[in-house]
């Protein structure tokens, strides 16, 4: 299955990027490649793996490291990953005042 990484969802890796750099750029690059890694291969092969975070739009919700939230829904054969984050907060911000979707994947 195809995955598509939307706009939202680089805007959102940056600042954790930034923060893994202030640490090591190595260190950002690496944790950059595996996370990657670890979506274009979890879900192009099993998409659905992730739980259902959102039923009512389709959003499910992978874990990456017992700390980062990868936020997609599936679409005509597509995964398209919206959000990855590494707060839990943002799960009470979507709960609360929800999402648009079809504008986020465009």
């Amino acid at each position: 299955m195809k995955v598509v990484m939307t706009r939202t969802a680089s805007e959102s890796l940056w600042p954790i990027y930034l923060y893994h750099s202030d640490y090591s750029q190595d260190y950002a690059e690496a944790f950059q490649y595996e996370i990657d890694r670890f979506i274009l291969e979890h879900l192009s092969s099993n998409p659905l793996l992730g739980h259902l975070y959102h039923e009512s739009r389709g959003i499910r919700r992978l874990i990456f490291q017992k700390r980062y939230s990868i936020y997609y829904p599936v679409r005509d054969n597509t995964v398209f990953v919206l959000f990855i984050f590494d707060r839990m907060g943002i799960n009470q911000e979507i709960e609360e005042h929800g999402l648009d979707t079809d504008d986020l994947i465009g």
